[in-house]
């Protein structure tokens, strides 16, 4: 029996698998939806699924999908199949240890992934889906750039923004605070300074979740769709901005993993941006 739950704790519940697949999900609503490089799911029978605490809450991303998030801190939450036969679970919101899942891996919609993201694991990759999929696939334009900076926005375009220049810092971090907040096996976070941020629309809507015990982690989202959304906090010189929600290439790529000795044991850290235990040398 595995537990699972949001950032919060206010959604929780249980399934007891067996699970049936690993896919690393590149589409550019999953990377909107959790402010992730990709989104992880493992699937498992229906039937071993419970809810043990919480609802979530629903927002149909387009006529074949229906995401949930939790309304508290905005991490993402299971869903069921369309013949409500299977459950996909967020992995990043389970323990650590998996077992046997990483045999099943894959990549999914690779033909969507950010242009800043490497893939350099082995596992499969595919265009799209697998052949055989009972999914149907979303066409979703890709924005076009605009007046010289990079823009970026939520997963209903509720959120928008624009940066210019370069990021003063650009971190893959595998701590378990944005494995949970995210939903995903890393976060991806982008550090702005407020001079080469700017608000276009929407910050009326987004939520900023503080984990009580924290010293400075927030998370913050989207209230109508969950999708990621930058953090702007008084007083601090920087805008973090999960590099997943912008549209277009911002010229530059991450600098390191972060928080390496917290990484999900499913993921595999392939690649040569350099590595950190915990935080970088100052």
């Amino acid at each position: 029996m595995i537990t699972g739950s949001c950032l919060c704790g206010a959604l929780a519940y249980e399934v007891d698998g067996p699970f049936d697949l690993l896919a690393h999900c590149h589409c550019s609503m999953c990377r909107k939806h959790h402010g992730a490089p990709f989104a992880t799911f493992v699937g498992a029978p229906a039937s071993g699924f419970r809810w043990l605490r919480g609802e979530p809450v629903a927002y149909r991303s387009s006529l074949a999908s229906v995401r949930h998030h939790c309304a508290t801190c905005g991490a993402k939450s299971p869903a069921a199949s369309a013949k409500g036969t299977a459950v996909f679970l967020p992995a990043g919101n389970l323990p650590g240890d998996l077992p046997g899942v990483d045999a099943l891996g894959m990549h999914i919609y690779v033909g969507s992934k950010a242009p800043w993201h490497v893939i350099a694991d082995a596992l499969p990759q595919h265009e799209t889906l697998p052949p055989g999929w009972p999914v149907p696939e979303v066409d979703r334009p890709v924005p076009p750039a605009l007046d010289g900076a990079t823009h970026g926005s939520c997963l209903c375009g509720g959120v928008r923004f624009r940066v210019t220049g370069k990021p003063a810092r650009w971190m893959q971090c595998h701590c378990s605070r944005c494995r949970r907040g995210r939903s995903a096996a890393h976060g991806s976070n982008t550090f702005y300074p407020v001079a080469q941020f700017a608000w276009l629309a929407g910050q009326e809507l987004v939520r900023t979740y503080k984990v009580p015990d924290a010293q400075r982690f927030v998370v913050s989202f989207c209230e109508r769709c969950g999708g990621g959304a930058p953090s702007q906090r008084e007083g601090v010189p920087f805008v973090l901005v999960p590099a997943a929600l912008l549209d277009t290439d911002p010229g530059t790529r991450p600098e390191a993993h972060i928080h390496v000795a917290s990484k999900a044991s499913w993921f595999t850290i392939a690649g040569d941006l350099p590595q950190h235990a915990e935080l970088p040398p100052a």
